[in-house]
């Protein structure tokens, strides 16, 4: 009988083992649940945190595009005569130059063609070509409309019309 005892010790011993394990396998698993529970939370806010900044980002853009935008409303609503067209012109012209002084605030870059550039198709886009003996097959004719980069981004080639010789 002492012999059952001692096993009886032993299963009681490891029975409330058992019973401690299981608390501690629960307070775990507790404590992995709140943590996932946290990331996901964490997760979302910062989430919501990026996209707070992107529309103050945003927004801060669209303030100083309407300051271009109503200078363009008044110079367009202007009366406009003999006298006064060279100012309205000039009007126009600092339009123009306020909205690019905006865009490089964005670093955002016109890009026009420099003299004697090579068409590169990864900064030209060829939308015509024009027959000519004046210029080799393949050569940039004329800037019909610049490009625009962000930062190292380009955005948009320089577009350009090429050349081509009609007897090749």
């Amino acid at each position: 009988m002492a012999k059952e005892s001692k096993k009886d010790k032993e299963i009681k011993q490891l029975e409330e083992r058992l019973i401690e394990v299981s608390k501690d396998k629960d307070k775990y698993l507790d404590i992995a649940q709140r943590a996932q529970a946290d990331l996901v939370n964490y997760r979302k806010k910062v989430s919501l945190d990026i996209k707070e900044s992107d529309d103050r980002a945003q927004r801060k853009i669209f303030m100083q595009i309407i300051n271009v935008l109503d200078q363009m409303n008044m110079a367009l609503s202007s009366k406009i005569d003999i006298k006064t067209f060279k100012l309205w012109v000039n009007g126009i012209e600092s339009v123009n130059s306020n909205f690019k002084t905006l865009l490089s605030n964005f670093d955002f870059a016109e890009l026009n063609l420099e003299e004697n550039e090579k068409f590169d198709p990864n900064r030209h886009e060829a939308i015509s070509r024009i027959e000519t003996d004046e210029f080799e097959e393949g050569e940039i004719v004329r800037q019909i409309s610049p490009g625009y980069k962000h930062k190292e981004y380009l955005l948009r080639p320089i577009l350009v019309e090429i050349a081509f010789n009609k007897e090749k």
